[in-house]
């Protein structure tokens, strides 16, 4: 299928997901007037964080430099990172390996790691098979297996990393697990034996990794309920994200050169006169003179480079933690699992211990009003629950599996995730046409993104981190044979091509099932 073939089924699936191909002049106008409303709130200034977002269960307890902050800000430092999530820590780390002597400053607007790092479902899901067509399709097939590999290299990098922490390590619950994508419609799972045939064909190298799997006595004994029509079954990952990045940044902070500051939003950013530390970064608290400033803020970023509103966007996610009954197996240490839906598709992972909880995120897309249904995207606001995910997160158990129709709900919260016009992060030094300031000599100073994930931070962002430090150290050479540079690039094409109304095209095509 050529892109242009792939463009027009994507807006054709829009307009049924969106309502315009309704049968009557009162359904299809407000359709649209439901299209243009969800557009313009995406080409919204994100804002700030909220003060008060709602309590993620993995933050409870909070780490003790949740609130880390000095008696006054550092004057000046040779980089100034903006988030304090798990791209800005990976950053952080990845550039002190490099350059040792760095003097790094990471900025927080509320506490430490309390964005999308500390609210996400836990999986290192790369979900390989499932990607690669449409990759392939899109941005050729050159391309495509190099965003696949980048991704899928994250769960043998985060096993290597935990271990290197040792103890430390062992609270983030990284771990390998057997990860069952199972589809709950006809439709939904000729797809997916389609997409693992293409992918397999292109890798021949994960033959015997990933199989599909119909028959009806084996999805029975995998647990699964009658609805299940198949599923595929593969090597991916989960683990308890928020400690993880915490016990790096916790080491990152005990080695002398990075600084945390928390409840320090900044408000501008500016070109300083000083030749050898050409950004001046303000805050409510002070400014910081800074030789690079970094944005790792994700679905916030449009708010510090308003040349992004539209491009790259915020997107609010629904999680639960769900107790499950006696008879329901405890596969927390070796088992993941996706329900991929007529409409969109849920995340679950579940806790090693005895508890046996499921930690299940998604709903969007199922409720049967498209006004309701797109509530979440565009917005920015976690410190509210998206009830109409809620709604459907509520019964999910009993659908997906044979034992979970007595599941409840224990906690609840939202994160926000960023999402691109393109599907891919942004991952660059920014040019002045997104940043809206004079670029500097590179050998001065830069400013820089990691930013945009799409969900799936999980097997984005670390190596993002990594790569974009190698940029900001006059590395790229190195870089360039693993990470994706020119994928991830912020050239003026491709963002070229990012509006809000393509963006919601290509969103929505990609929960196609």
């Amino acid at each position: 299928m050529t892109k242009i073939q792939d463009t027009r089924k994507a807006r054709e699936r829009l307009a049924q997901l969106t309502g315009t191909l309704a049968s009557t002049h009162t359904r299809k106008s407000h359709a649209v007037q439901t299209t243009q409303s969800i557009a313009e709130r995406m080409a919204r200034d994100p804002g700030l964080p909220v003060p008060n977002p709602t309590m993620s269960y993995w933050q409870d307890p909070e780490h003790s430099f949740a609130h880390l902050q000095s008696p006054s800000l550092p004057q000046d430092s040779d980089v100034v990172i903006i988030g304090s999530g798990i791209t800005s820590v990976s950053t952080a780390e990845h550039l002190l390996r490099l350059e040792p002597q760095l003097r790094i400053v990471i900025l927080e607007a509320r506490s430490a790691i309390s964005g999308a790092t500390g609210r996400n479902g836990g999986h290192i899901k790369a979900s390989p098979w499932a990607d690669y067509h449409d990759l392939k399709q899109l941005f050729g097939k050159e391309s495509g297996m190099k965003i696949i590999k980048f991704r899928m290299a994250h769960l043998d990098v985060f096993c290597k990393e935990a271990a290197a922490l040792g103890d430390a390590g062992q609270v983030g619950l990284v771990r390998r697990t057997q990860a069952l994508s199972t589809s709950y419609s006809p439709k939904a799972w000729e797809g997916s034996k389609m997409r693992l045939k293409d992918f397999l064909d292109d890798f021949p190298e994960e033959r015997g990794k990933w199989e599909a799997i119909e028959d009806r006595a084996v999805l029975k004994s995998l647990g699964l309920s009658e609805s299940a029509c198949g599923t595929v079954r593969g090597p991916e990952g989960a683990a308890w994200p928020y400690r993880f990045v915490g016990a790096v940044l916790q080491k990152l902070l005990h080695g002398g050169h990075v600084t945390l500051e928390t409840h320090t939003p900044v408000t501008a950013i500016e070109r300083s006169s000083a030749p050898t530390l050409p950004y001046s970064v303000q805050t409510i608290r002070g400014s910081i003179q800074a030789k690079h400033v970094i944005h790792c803020t994700n679905g916030f970023a449009a708010h510090l480079l308003p040349s992004l509103k539209g491009k790259l966007w915020p997107f609010r996610g629904q999680m639960t933690v769900q107790s499950v009954p006696k008879n329901f197996p405890r596969l927390g240490g070796e088992r993941s699992w996706s329900t991929v839906w007529e409409r969109g598709f849920d995340y679950v992972t579940q806790s090693p211990g005895p508890d046996g909880y499921l930690y299940w995120g998604g709903g969007l897309l199922q409720v049967p009003d498209a006004a309701e249904r797109e509530l979440d995207l565009g917005c920015s606001n976690d410190g509210e629950l998206s009830f109409e995910c809620l709604d459907r997160l509520e019964t999910a158990p009993a659908r997906a599996f044979q034992d979970g129709d007595q599941a409840q709900i224990i906690r609840k919260w939202t994160g926000i995730m960023g999402c691109t016009g393109d599907g891919l992060p942004l991952v660059d030094r920014l040019p002045g046409f997104v940043s809206g300031r004079e670029e500097c000599d590179p050998r001065t100073g830069g400013e820089w993104i990691a930013a945009g994930f799409n969900g799936f931070g999980m097997v984005n962002c670390w190596l993002s981190g990594k790569g974009l430090a190698h940029l900001i150290t006059g590395r790229e050479e190195e870089a360039r044979p693993w990470f994706p540079i020119d994928e991830f690039a912020c050239s003026k094409e491709r963002l070229g091509q990012m509006t809000p109304e393509e963006s919601l095209t290509s969103f929505l095509a990609g929960l196609e099932t």
